[in-house]
């Protein structure tokens, strides 16, 4: 089985400055900040500052100059960020993430920003990506040659101490939306307020939910496309319609948002959800990555995990789902929603009700719908790569036609 957003190894080079593109210092009198490089090691960059001095949102907390991987344009630069956000019941927080800096000179108005939400790393703090570096964020090399800025979120409370909502859309797309803003914080008038969110699986749920949220969350930006490749369209992909002895290795995924709801939303008691075994499994959930989280239910039978009748037993689980399903509110951007035919983790069929139904037409968005043959839920980033990037150049270039295919025949 292939899992979302698995780590892979880093080859690592020492980054150089972008031309012409010093970011400003990142100290500042409205936020805590440290001196760059962090002292202390990696673990002490993220550690949020108690108290936390107020700032808006996306303003940076501390920044450091991390290397670049191989094939990346030359000079290009790349920085560790903490930067602040906003919570779900409103409170000032950090968040982690990254910032990837063209080589090239600035244009005038700045580079554009692409914001990059990624799929499931885990629950643990250790599985933020930005602890690795910047070597899984896909299609890198061709955004930066194209001259944009990317920024790539952590997500709120991984990387950092907190709780992680995790398949929680409004945080995620928040967080997203914050980590543009933390670039333009970064570069100052280098960056542009041109943004097009994008996200793969866990990320394409989350950058559909930036699109949603943008224009009360954060008006100030630009929102020019959202990209949704292989979205979470409900948590309910995860499990089988009725419990029973087979195991479903995407019962992972079920157990990680409810034990993250539980904890998020104070509503939901997981011993009325799962088993007493399930519940004894979940005690250490939040210190794993996905790799061993989800061998420790690979073969567990769905009716040793999950109580029968778990999700039609009450009307908090239904509404949460709901509340965590992208499509219920209008973007205001156009969206590109891709998919592979023969995804076995995010269903085609899923993917293509959330946007005949939901976006299209409930919420009348403008959206392009591309579905791959011979695709999966991994390898659609590769066989979709050409035509993400040029829909995205097509966005960020002004291009009156959308490409609408809504409603579909």
């Amino acid at each position: 089985m292939v899992l979302i957003g698995l780590l892979g190894p880093m080859t690592l080079l020492v980054p150089g400055s972008p031309a012409g593109s010093t970011p400003r210092d990142t100290t500042s009198t409205t936020s805590t900040s440290t001196t760059v490089p962090v002292l202390g090691g990696l673990d002490s960059f993220y550690d949020v500052p108690d108290p936390l001095s107020s700032a808006p949102p996306g303003s940076i907390i501390r920044s450091e100059a991390i290397p670049v991987i191989a094939g990346l344009p030359i000079r290009t630069a790349a920085y560790r960020i903490l930067y602040h956000s906003e919570s779900m019941d409103g409170s000032d927080i950090g968040v982690s993430g990254v910032v990837v800096v063209p080589g090239r000179r600035a244009p005038v108005g700045g580079y554009p920003i692409v914001s990059w939400a990624h799929g499931t790393t885990g629950l643990a703090s250790d599985c933020a990506p930005s602890r690795q570096g910047i070597d899984d964020i896909p299609f890198l090399p061709q955004l930066l040659e194209a001259g944009y800025v990317v920024a790539a979120t952590d997500y709120e409370g991984l990387g950092t101490s907190g709780i992680d909502p995790y398949l929680v859309g409004q945080s995620e797309g928040q967080s997203v939306l914050d980590a543009a803003r933390a670039a333009r914080d970064l570069l100052g008038s280098q960056a542009s307020d041109q943004v097009i969110v994008a996200g793969h699986s866990q990320g394409g749920q989350a950058a559909l939910f930036a699109g949603q949220i943008a224009a009360s969350y954060a008006p100030e930006l630009f929102i020019a496309g959202v990209v949704s490749i292989a979205p979470v369209a409900t948590v309910g992909e995860f499990v089988p319609p009725t419990v029973g002895r087979s195991a479903n290795p995407l019962s992972v995924f079920t157990v990680a948002s409810l034990y993250e709801w539980a904890k998020t939303y104070g509503n939901l008691t997981l011993s009325s959800l799962l088993t007493p075994a399930a519940v004894n499994l979940t005690a250490g959930i939040d210190q794993q990555c996905i790799n061993s989280l989800a061998a420790e239910f690979a073969d567990m039978p769905t009716d040793r995990i999950f109580r029968p009748g778990w999700e039609s037993s009450g009307s908090t689980v239904v509404a949460l789902e709901t509340a965590n399903e992208p499509g219920w509110a209008p973007s205001l951007a156009p969206i590109l929603v891709v998919q592979g035919i023969n995804d076995t983790l995010t269903p085609y069929t899923d993917a293509t009700t959330l946007v005949d139904q939901r976006l299209c037409r409930d919420q009348h968005d403008t959206v392009q719908y591309d579905a791959f043959h011979n695709a999966g839920h991994t390898n659609v980033l590769d066989v979709a790569q050409p035509s993400v990037l040029r829909w995205m150049a097509s966005r960020l270039s002004g291009y009156s036609r959308s490409g609408n295919t809504c409603p579909r025949s």
